[in-house]
């Protein structure tokens, strides 16, 4: 059995324990507002904080009460969150919004300042080197398709045997083809009718 007067401390020091896992969720709360997050990431939040304020709780109940969970001090811990929460909570959270809002407008001004003018000189560079490159792309193009009119002749060559073979040139050569075999197998004949004699 416990004295009146040691319930009495701990039902204090319970109340002390439940107001600073109060300024621990407000941690969480100020950072949310600092910093946008989604739903699933403030649900992991609040789990992280509630293993951590059970883990608190445990190591409380074992510290004082030699791990004996009594209902006075889950309810010191309640009265002294809510305390905070509605107290001390809503002028931490109104001066952490302020304090917020100061930093973010000083931060725009920096960006807009100094960060944003290099940024922009740097695209406006990428911009008008992609432009410089493309027209030099062009001109290499332009000046590859003239020197490869200057390199296609008529002669059947390696590097343009399949580009000479236009339609027109591709009919002469077929003519040509067929007088020479004409010619030649008229000669075959002549050959054999001399051997036949």
């Amino acid at each position: 059995m416990i004295a009146v007067n040691t319930q009495v401390l701990i039902f204090l020091q319970s109340l002390l324990l439940g107001a600073a896992l109060g300024a621990v969720y407000d941690l969480f709360r100020i950072f949310r507002i600092a910093v946008p997050l989604p739903a699933g990431v403030i649900v992991a939040e609040d789990v992280i904080y509630f293993v951590f304020g059970g883990f608190l709780s445990f190591c409380f109940a074992m510290t004082v009460n030699f791990g004996q969970v009594r209902f006075f001090i889950l309810l010191g811990e309640v009265l002294g969150f809510v305390v905070y929460y509605f107290t001390l909570g809503i002028l931490v959270m109104r001066g952490a919004k302020k304090i917020i809002s100061v930093l973010r407008w000083i931060l725009f001004l920096l960006w807009k300042c100094f960060f944003r003018p290099p940024i922009l000189f740097l695209r406006w560079i990428g911009r008008a080197f992609e432009k410089l490159l493309g027209k030099i792309g062009k001109n290499a193009k332009k000046a590859v398709q003239k020197h490869r009119k200057h390199l296609q002749n008529r002669q059947i060559l390696l590097y343009n045997y399949f580009k000479n073979k236009l339609p027109g040139r591709e009919k002469k050569r077929k003519d040509q083809r067929a007088s020479q075999k004409g010619t030649s197998r008229g000669r075959r004949g002549r050959g054999k009718r001399k051997k036949e004699f």
